[in-house]
């Protein structure tokens, strides 16, 4: 079925920009009670509710043959990139950017669901106003570099010091003003801060949503597990990584915010 796309605010495109390294995510076995969700459930959902006009574009990190052919031949991806090595998180969010035709890009997780008229309120949010950076369904508040608390429960659009690096929207004329994201956080870890703190750096806001319907599967993702993370030829164990992306975080942006 060919949908009639409808424009936001104007907006010419949405690109909806996802990184992928697993085709089926491993099973953590202490959340092994837990639902998964794969690349396969996220585009069927975005396929099925997202009627606004919008491209997908997939960054693969992963190696496996079966991810590959999935990808490739799959006609709900308009755009991709198969690394032959992961290259991290930044560098493929940036990747995306440079592949999006969109005035708007929204980083996406591959175990996110969206429901029905989720991206296209966050996208006309985020459009209503000129002092909106970023938008995404969560946020965290920050102090000294360090995480304060998360945004509570609320039904009202809510300005906070991060946005979640699950889900979120900018302006893809934001994301080059601030230089996209800072590849010294690879593989993984506080680049999704580093950019919120950019965005609030050129003086916008970030704001959150939770009223939309949008829900993270984190329970089986890398992060939420102690494992070894292989890039670029190297490996690091996800703690270590935690302690020395947050140490270089603080270092760069120490005193900037209080």
């Amino acid at each position: 079925m060919v949908k009639n796309r409808k424009y936001i605010n104007g907006t010419k495109k949405l690109s909806i920009i996802i990184p992928v390294l697993h085709f089926s995510r491993p099973l953590n076995k202490k959340r092994f009670f837990m639902p998964k969700q794969t690349i396969t459930e996220t585009l069927r959902d975005i396929k099925k509710n997202v009627v606004a006009d919008y491209e997908v574009i997939v960054v693969c990190n992963g190696t496996d043959s079966k991810l590959h052919e999935y990808i490739i031949n799959n006609p709900d991806i308009d755009r991709y990139c198969i690394n032959s090595v992961n290259v991290g998180v930044a560098r493929s969010w940036n990747i995306g950017a440079q592949l999006a035709e969109g005035e708007v890009l929204c980083y996406l997780n591959d175990d996110v669901s969206v429901g029905a008229g989720s991206l296209e309120g966050l996208t006309a949010q985020l459009l209503a106003s000129d002092q909106i950076g970023e938008i995404g369904p969560a946020g965290s508040y920050w102090r000294n570099c360090q995480h304060y608390s998360f945004v509570e429960e609320s039904n009202d659009l809510v300005e906070a010091d991060v946005v979640s690096g699950f889900c979120f929207l900018l302006r893809a004329s934001t994301f080059h003003a601030v230089g996209g994201f800072d590849i010294a956080y690879t593989p993984a870890g506080f680049e999704e801060i580093d950019l919120s703190y950019k965005i609030r750096q050129k003086g916008l806001k970030c704001v959150v949503n939770q009223a939309v319907n949008i829900r993270h599967y984190h329970h089986h993702g890398v992060s939420a597990q102690k494992v070894d993370i292989h890039y670029l030829g190297s490996v690091i164990s996800t703690d270590e990584l935690h302690e020395r992306n947050k140490a270089y975080f603080r270092q760069k942006w120490q005193g900037v915010f209080a």
